[in-house]
């Protein structure tokens, strides 16, 4: 089924948030900030990784002023319908177009972060005013976020036929034109860096809205990539839950739920947090087999990811074996890791935002079995993952140069749906452990997982409400603060801080609360009492260099 994706990035007044008027400028024929153009490489310069995902084809679907739906393939027409029916090479473009939407990663100290690409068409007429003397030009769009945004895009508990919008928090973007591709890693990669390192602030932001429906007896995706000026006067009416069913009045973009899921969550994987200290108990073991993978130390991490694959729920998580399989690779034991990869792809994980995850072991197998000079059982794996959805430039080229007589006829793999995929799956509304309700919540708070965090220090407060109080509230206070929910964050916060009398906090736990009330001031506008709030986390012992100069333009 061919892939379609919706992409709009419009630049909207808040006093037009919602005005069809398309103007008469192409949101892509001018940079919303002018990149440094590299023109060669750099060998301190972040890596950008190959192309992780990608979209070739789309369908838009607009709401003409004479009242008739229009749709084209890779284009989001005008609203006015006198412009779709000119013939000018500038309007045939739409408001919008693309050629190909790509996912990579970039790492910048230690931090992984994402990188959409969005390549399209775009010109100028020689003769403006006349329309006349028409130039085709190529154009690309980046834009970077920190790697867990994405798996806010698609709430665990998401619900058909309700429109869903997140923050993605942009670090850096910017627009080339009639760019070079042999430097165009080089370009971005040195904005990022310099974005990073200057610790400035991103001139616009990125929204993503979603809008799963289900009609026809297809599970459909609806949604709409919106770029805003990165102020809170900007974007905030777009998070506004009164507007949500404005966002797709008039436009959208339409694929299949499923594409649109693996496009999203093209990694898979769980963001963990660095554990290098000594494990004390079986989680401890494997998140510190997984920091150790992320930094090389493959044999430590075999070690480690051994000890919590004895003891549940590890023994039974797929990204146990996954990891150490890949390990094992890195150090030349291609039959150990066949054997964990073969135990990975048994356990698949009941819970689908782990689904790209598992399709990436099957192609990692496909790895080690090529390099075990077992080319029929690589490309075996190879074309299972693909025909499971799995998209990856890789994977293809994979296919491309050592499978092009094989003959695949269908999938052979063995495996059994494993519910409890992770730590924490229970419900925490129907757990009576105090710690193991705390420690879950923490857990899914560390891994990016606000929501259902918030719902394990819900119930932690209710089975103990004075143990960890103080940690409760500022962690369920960073919780609503990530789901912009500001004002229910000052409160938690505000209990905090009113616990921190009778509990003697650390400085470390108080100068983060004073922090994150201060945000949460800042994003409702109080900028006099944000300001407050950053100088108390100031005296708390804030040193973070990106947090204090931050405060430092707010509070000029």
């Amino acid at each position: 089924m061919k892939q379609i994706l919706a992409i709009i990035l419009y630049l909207w007044a808040p006093n037009i948030l919602f005005s069809q008027d398309p103007g008469s400028m192409n949101p892509y024929l001018k940079p919303q900030q002018e990149p440094v153009i590299v023109e060669r490489s750099k060998n301190n310069l972040p890596a950008l990784s190959e192309t992780r995902a990608f979209i070739e084809q789309a369908m838009g679907w607009t709401l003409q002023d004479d009242g008739k739906w229009i749709s084209e393939e890779n284009r989001l027409l005008y609203n006015k319908a006198e412009f779709n029916q000119s013939g000018k090479a500038f309007y045939k473009l739409g408001k919008e177009n693309f050629e190909i939407i790509e996912l990579r990663d970039v790492t910048f100290e230690n931090e992984t972060y994402v990188v959409l690409l969005i390549k399209f068409k775009t010109g100028y007429y020689e003769f403006p005013i006349l329309m006349e003397g028409w130039h085709n030009q190529q154009g690309i769009s980046f834009f970077v976020f920190k790697n867990e945004k994405l798996r806010e895009v698609i709430p665990e508990k998401m619900e058909f036929n309700h429109v869903y919008i997140t923050n993605m928090e942009i670090v850096c973007s910017g627009s080339l034109v009639d760019y070079d591709k042999n430097t165009l890693n080089s370009t971005i990669a040195y904005n990022i860096q310099k974005t990073l390192t200057e610790k400035t602030i991103a001139s616009h932001n990125l929204l993503i809205a979603i809008w799963p429906v289900q009609t026809g007896g297809q599970s459909l995706m609806r949604f709409r990539l919106i770029q805003v000026m990165n102020k809170k006067k900007f974007y905030l009416p777009y998070l506004e839950l009164k507007n949500r069913d404005k966002l797709f009045r008039y436009s959208y973009y339409e694929m299949d739920y499923n594409e649109f899921q693996n496009f999203i969550r093209y990694s898979g994987s769980m963001p963990v947090q660095q554990f290098t200290g000594n494990p004390q108990n079986t989680e401890d073991f494997y998140k510190r087999g997984v920091t150790n993978y992320s930094m090389g130390n493959y044999s430590q991490s075999i070690a480690d990811l051994t000890q919590a694959a004895r003891f549940q729920p590890y023994a039974d998580f797929f990204l146990t074996y996954a990891y150490r399989a890949n390990a094992r690779q890195k150090v030349g034991d291609y039959t150990g890791a066949m054997q964990d990869f073969d135990r990975a792809i048994m356990l698949k994980p009941a819970d689908q935002s782990y689904y790209t995850a598992w399709l990436t072991t099957i192609y990692n197998r496909g790895v080690a079995k090529r390099n075990l000079k077992d080319i029929s059982g690589a490309c075996q794996d190879w074309h299972t993952a693909v025909q499971l959805g799995f998209k990856d430039t890789e994977t293809d080229n994979a296919i491309k140069e050592y499978c092009k007589n094989f003959r695949f006829t269908g999938s052979t793999l063995n495996y059994s749906t494993v519910s409890s995929s992770a730590p924490g799956n229970a419900s925490p509304e129907m757990q009576m452990d105090y710690f193991k309700v705390y420690w879950d919540g923490v857990w899914k708070y560390e891994n990016g997982n606000y929501s259902e965090a918030l719902r394990y220090f819900n119930r932690a407060l209710e089975l103990k409400p004075q143990t960890n109080a103080l940690s409760i509230y500022s962690f369920r206070g960073n919780c609503k603060l990530k789901l912009n929910d500001y004002t229910g964050a000052i409160r938690d916060f505000d209990n905090a801080i009113a616990l921190s009398a009778s509990q003697p906090p650390d400085n470390t736990t108080m100068k983060s609360v004073y922090y994150n009330r201060g945000l949460a001031n800042f994003f409702l506008g109080n900028t006099s009492i944000a300001c407050s709030d950053f100088q108390k986390s100031l005296n708390a012992g804030m040193t973070d260099q990106q947090s204090i100069n931050f405060m430092k333009q707010v509070c000029k």
